[in-house]
């Protein structure tokens, strides 16, 4: 079953997960950066050598523009490698708020038994949190099973060493 998480938890640009068994590779920051008002970028960083993981971004003006969701989507097949650092892959998009009162949900997604894609965990960010992603960047780090790799603060590449 799936619960839905709220960024609530913003400590010093670190988001702490309320669900930690299902996110145990995942760690986020929200960053200060030059995006507009108005929404927020959103970045997938994993190991070139991971398993393909996603993030599937669900938004009301996707779907009244006849889309159901945008991704990010990074591993061993897919996702940019890192331009200072191949052993990194990554994958970004520029989210917009819907123009309605909807929350934006994010779904963590990766590949289960027969690589059908399984959502992991979600999290919704109602209207009422948006002012908390202005002008930021959301990283989201998703080391391979147990490895830790980000949990190491050096681990965890930005944008200018990206791209």
């Amino acid at each position: 079953m799936m619960v839905p998480y709220r960024f609530l938890n913003i400590v010093n640009g670190l988001i702490k997960s309320s669900n930690e068994a299902a996110m145990k590779d995942v760690v986020y920051e929200l960053v200060d950066d030059d995006e507009k008002v108005g929404g927020f970028k959103i970045y997938l960083i994993v190991e070139s050598t991971a398993w393909n993981k996603a993030i599937r971004i669900y938004n009301s003006d996707h779907v009244d523009s006849g889309l159901d969701y945008c991704e990010v989507k990074a591993g061993d097949s897919t996702g940019k490698p890192a331009t200072s650092d191949p052993k990194y892959k990554v994958d970004s998009e520029r989210i917009n708020w819907p123009k309605n009162d909807d929350p934006v949900r994010l779904c963590f997604m990766k590949p289960g038994a027969f690589g059908v894609w399984t959502t992991v965990y979600d999290i919704n960010i109602p209207k009422e949190d948006r002012t908390k992603f202005g002008g930021k960047a959301l990283y989201i780090y998703w080391s391979n099973d147990g490895t830790k790799l980000f949990s190491e603060p050096a681990n965890r590449l930005k944008k200018g060493k990206l791209y």
